[in-house]
């Protein structure tokens, strides 16, 4: 091999080996500050609604790609989906009882976040209601 070629063979394999150990970005990990509740007794005429943590406790962003419900009675909500080491947002759940016409008895549902997090990629919150005549 000429010198020329050795010098840029080196060159590329030191190249590959600091490209190889750098550290990666490290991911966000989602937190939610509950993941039950129990919204008790509510009249049959009213929606209710609570607002949950969602909190980023890793060391790289983390970007909430989804949220959705177990059913069309209970929305949910979150106010930022991007979210940097230690942030925290909102999120918000409305469970309304005239979705089902104003049934009564006890129901669960349940909220699920979806995020880049590769251990927790949807975190889930169980709500319950116990919905009364008024």
């Amino acid at each position: 091999m000429k010198p020329d070629a050795r010098i840029i063979m080196s060159l590329l394999v030191l190249a590959m080996l600091a490209v190889a150990c750098t550290p990666g970005e490290q991911p966000g990990r989602i937190e939610l500050d509950k993941i039950e509740f129990d919204f008790g007794a509510i009249p049959n005429t009213t929606p209710v609604s609570q607002a949950f943590q969602v909190r980023n406790t890793g060391e790289g962003a983390l970007e909430i790609t989804g949220v959705s419900t177990s059913c069309g009675c209970t929305t949910a909500r979150v106010d930022r989906t991007r979210l940097e080491p230690g942030e925290v947002t909102t999120l918000t759940v409305t469970y309304d009882p005239q979705a089902h016409g104003g049934e009564t008895g006890r129901f669960t549902r349940v909220v699920y976040v979806r995020s880049d997090d590769p251990r927790t990629p949807e975190a889930s919150l169980t709500v319950r209601v116990t919905v009364i005549d008024p």
